[in-house]
């Protein structure tokens, strides 16, 4: 498995359906590099920029078209890669992603755009990540815990949608890519992630693998 980008650093995306548990994993793979002397930046996808807010703000009021939808989640990833993602990769940081490009593969694919278009569009811009973590689960599921937050499904929450992008994201096939049964505990799950991004390490850096180890 060679290197996704040019960069020194790593990128990680977290990806799955709503309530697949994508920002739990999240907190704790952060705890873990950190605890091992990496520098993390964290993110997610929207952002809190103008556009991601844009997008965040539709999902409660009423989804753009298809058209606006789609390059409105260009627009706010082009800012995103390379505000932030592209500078903390030049400098040797990890980048932990709650959601990235694959989420608008999954979503707009679901609704109706071609899944491997979208895939080719951003992938001219955005690097592709070190490792892609897939954390699977049922719609219905994800609904479940969606709600046990107390939050009321949005208009990217529905059952249908859901059911339609967790089977464009299970049609994923990368390289870098783990997929994981999100039933599983946390715990357990962080335990597959550091043993995959430990093989990632094992490849491109032998300072942070002898790091890891001790």
């Amino acid at each position: 498995m060679s290197a996704s980008h040019p960069f020194p650093g790593y990128l990680i995306a977290i990806e799955g359906i709503d309530g697949a548990g994508k920002s739990t994993l999240a907190d704790l793979v952060q705890a873990l590099l950190t605890a091992r002397k990496f520098r993390v930046v964290r993110s997610k996808e929207p952002t809190t920029g103008r556009w991601g807010r844009m997008l965040r703000d539709s999902a409660l009021t009423g989804r753009l078209s298809l058209e606006e939808e789609v390059e409105t989640f260009i627009k706010d990833r082009m800012e995103h890669v390379e505000r932030l993602i592209i500078p903390a990769l030049l400098e040797g940081k990890v980048v932990l992603l709650d959601r990235y490009y694959f989420s608008t593969v999954a979503y707009q694919g679901a609704r109706g755009m071609d899944p491997a278009e979208l895939m080719r569009r951003n992938e001219t811009f955005a690097p592709e990540p070190d490792l892609l973590v897939l954390v699977d689960v049922d719609p219905q599921l994800g609904l479940e815990r969606v709600r046990s937050r107390g939050n009321h499904a949005d208009q990217f929450e529905k059952t249908g949608t859901l059911e339609k992008a967790r089977e464009i994201f299970n049609r994923i096939q990368k390289p870098y890519l783990l997929r994981l049964d999100g039933t599983l505990q946390p715990q357990a799950l962080l335990e597959l992630i550091a043993l995959r991004f430990l093989a990632v390490l094992e490849e491109r850096d032998t300072t942070h693998r002898a790091d890891w180890k001790n």
